[in-house]
C-alpha cells in the first residue's frame, strides 16, 4: 500500500498537467465528504414558506421598484408607522417608516376624507398603487383610494404623541422615551449599523477559520483585576443557597478571554461577541455600565504580528463589505440631511457633538484606502514621538508625556491623526502598566499592543498570553491576585499548553467611529451608567 502510494506520488510529480486516475479517485473521495463547518457558506436563494408569508417592508417595496420586480400601476401593501400628515383640501399625503430603511414612503390620498384620522405615530396597514416619478428626489409613492387600516392608535383621543417635529435631544430622548426612541431616524439607523456590522464581522471570522462561541457572563474571577466588578447576589430571602448562591463569590464578566482561552485550547480559532460590565464610575461620554465586547483567541502563534494582522483584516473586510453594500452612502444621507436641518432651522446637537458626513466619510476611507498595512510603533518610540512633538511647539498636551504613564485620550487621538494619519499599532507597552496575562517582552515590556484611530484613540487592545505555568503563576502572585480562583485558568498550562494571543474591541466605539455618533450611550440600544437605567 505504501509502495502505491509512493508510485502515485511519482506519477503525478511528473505529469502535473495530467490527473491520474489515482488521484481522480482521491479527489472524488474528498469531494464526498461533508462539508466542514468553516466552509458553509449562506449563499442559498431559497426562502422558508414561513417567510414568504411575511409582508413587504418599506425597504423591499423600494427595491422591488428599483428592480423592476414592482412596475407602476402594480397593487401594494405597506405596513408602518406614521411619520408626518399634511392633509389639504383636495389630497393628503403621510409618509410611512417601518425601521427596515432609513427612507420612507409617501402615501397619497385622492380622497382626502380617507386620512382624517390619520395621525404621526400611529401604525397602519395601506394597500394601494404604485405611482413613480421619476424626476422626483423620491420617485416612488402608493396612492390610496380605499380606507386604510389602522392598527395602532394612541391610548387616549387627548394625548399628544411624545416624538414631535421639532428638535429633540439624544439625552431628552435617553432619559424620557428610552422605549421609543427608536422611531426617530438617527436611533433607528444606528441599531441598523449595529445589525450589518455583526453580520460584516461574522463573515470575516467564518471565512478565517473561527468558530463563534459563547463565554459566561457570570464569572468567578476578575479578568483583568482592576476591581471594578458588579457582584453577582440572591435577592431571595427564601433561598436555600446561602450567602453565595454559586457557592463562592461571582461577578458579572468585564471580558470573556479567559474562558475564551479555555474554548480556543480545543477549538485553535476562536470568537465571540458578548455583553460585557464594569462598576466604573464615570459619567463621561466614552464609557458604559454594560457594553458589548469582541473577543478573539488563536492558538499556535509566537508572533505578536500575526495577532495585528488578524485585528487589522477584520476591520478592512468588514468596512470594505459594509461600504459595498451601501452602508455609508445611507449614513452619510442621513449626517447631510441633518446639517441641511442645522443649517436652516437652526436645530441640531450643539456643534462640539457634531460629527460631519465629510468627517466620517474620512474615516472609513482612512480605514480602507491603501494597500500598504497600517503603521506600528513601540510604546516608546510613540513617548518619542509625542515628547518631540511638545520640544517643537507642534501641540501642547494637558497631561505631560512622560515614559511608563499610561498615552491618555488626548495622546493617542494625536498620534493617529497626526503621526500616522490613519490607524496606528503601539505595541510592547512597560509590564508594570498591563494585566498579568500578558507574555513578557524585551526590556521589561510585555508583546501587547493597542490600535490608535484619529478622533477617537483605542479601539482594540490585545497580546500575546502567558503559556508557560511556572511563569503565569509567578505573575498572578506579583499582581496581588489571589491565585485560588484562577486554578481553572492556570490548569490550561499544565496540559498541553501552547504559545497564544488575542484581542478585544468594544464593539460601541466601533459603532461610534463608523457611524459617527459622538456619545457612546447613542451607539447601544439601552445605556446603563452610573445612577442611570432607565427600563
Amino acid at each position: 500500500m505504501i509502495a502505491r502510494r509512493l508510485l502515485t506520488r511519482q506519477l503525478c510529480r511528473r505529469q502535473p498537467p495530467i490527473l491520474c486516475i489515482a488521484s481522480q479517485a482521491c479527489a472524488a473521495a474528498i469531494a464526498a465528504r461533508p462539508t466542514p463547518f468553516r466552509e458553509v457558506r449562506q449563499n442559498s436563494t431559497f426562502t422558508p414558506p414561513f417567510l414568504q408569508r411575511l409582508p413587504d417592508t418599506v425597504s423591499t417595496i423600494l427595491e422591488k421598484s428599483r428592480k423592476g420586480e414592482l412596475v407602476e400601476g402594480a397593487a401594494v401593501t405597506v405596513h408602518g408607522w406614521v411619520r408626518s400628515v399634511r392633509k389639504q383640501k383636495k389630497i393628503a399625503f403621510a409618509q410611512i417608516m417601518d425601521g427596515s430603511s432609513d427612507q420612507m414612503i409617501q402615501l397619497v390620498f385622492l380622497d382626502p376624507s380617507i386620512a382624517l384620522d390619520l395621525k404621526t405615530g400611529v401604525s397602519v396597514r395601506a394597500t394601494g398603487k404604485l405611482e413613480v416619478t421619476p424626476t422626483r428626489q423620491d420617485p416612488y409613492e402608493i396612492s390610496i383610494t380605499d380606507p386604510i387600516e389602522i392598527l395602532g392608535d394612541y391610548a387616549s383621543p387627548t394625548d399628544l404623541y411624545p416624538l414631535q417635529k421639532k428638535f429633540m435631544t439624544q439625552e431628552y430622548l435617553r432619559r424620557e422615551h428610552p422605549a421609543l426612541r427608536f422611531r426617530t431616524r438617527v436611533n433607528a439607523n444606528v441599531m441598523r449599523l449595529r445589525s450589518v456590522a455583526i453580520t460584516a464581522l461574522s463573515a470575516y471570522f467564518l471565512q478565517n477559520g473561527f468558530f463563534q462561541t459563547q463565554p459566561p457572563l457570570i464569572t468567578s474571577s476578575d479578568c483583568e483585576g482592576a476591581g471594578e466588578v458588579f457582584t453577582v447576589a440572591n435577592s431571595s430571602s427564601s433561598s436555600s443557597a446561602g450567602e453565595h448562591f454559586f457557592g463562592q463569590k461571582a461577578y458579572l464578566t468585564v471580558s470573556t478571554q479567559l474562558h475564551l482561552e479555555s474554548l480556543m485550547m480545543g477549538l485553535t480559532r476562536v470568537w465571540t461577541l458578548t455583553p460585557a460590565f464594569r462598576a466604573e464610575e464615570s459619567m463621561t461620554s466614552r464609557h458604559l455600565s454594560e457594553f458589548w465586547m469582541l473577543e478573539a483567541e488563536v492558538a499556535f502563534t509566537k508572533d505578536l504580528e500575526s495577532v495585528m494582522s488578524i485585528v487589522e483584516g477584520m476591520i478592512r473586510s468588514a468596512v470594505t463589505r459594509m461600504k459595498s453594500e451601501g452602508v455609508l452612502d445611507q449614513i452619510l444621507s442621513l449626517k447631510r440631511m441633518l446639517e441641511k436641518q442645522k443649517a436652516t432651522a437652526k436645530e441640531g446637537e450643539d456643534d462640539e457633538e457634531m460629527v460631519t458626513a465629510d468627517e466620517v466619510s474620512e474615516r472609513w476611507n482612512t480605514l480602507v484606502a491603501t494597500e500598504q498595512p497600517w503603521k506600528r510603533i513601540t510604546y516608546e518610540q510613540a513617548i518619542s514621538v509625542l515628547q518631540d512633538a511638545v520640544a517643537q511647539g507642534k501641540v501642547e498636551f494637558q497631561h505631560k508625556v512622560e515614559y511608563g504613564e499610561s498615552l491618555k485620550s488626548e495622546h493617542e487621538k494625536w498620534l493617529a491623526r497626526h503621526y500616522a494619519q490613519g490607524p496606528v499599532f503601539v505595541t510592547n507597552y512597560p509590564a508594570n502598566m498591563k494585566p498579568f496575562y500578558m507574555l513578557p517582552g524585551p526590556d521589561g515590556t510585555v508583546e501587547c499592543f493597542d490600535l490608535l484611530v484619529p478622533d477617537m484613540g483605542e479601539l482594540v487592545g490585545g497580546s500575546l498570553r502567558e503559556h508557560d505555568y511556572e511563569r503565569l503563576r509567578g505573575a498572578i502572585a506579583a499582581s496581588g491576585m489571589d491565585p485560588e480562583p484562577l486554578e481553572w485558568y492556570l490548569e490550561l498550562r499544565k496540559w498541553g499548553s501552547v504559545p497564544h494571543g488575542g484581542f478585544g474591541m468594544g464593539f460601541e466605539r466601533l459603532i461610534c467611529y463608523l457611524g459617527g455618533v459622538y456619545n457612546i450611550r447613542e451607539a447601544i440600544a439601552f445605556p446603563r451608567w452610573i445612577d442611570h437605567c432607565a427600563c
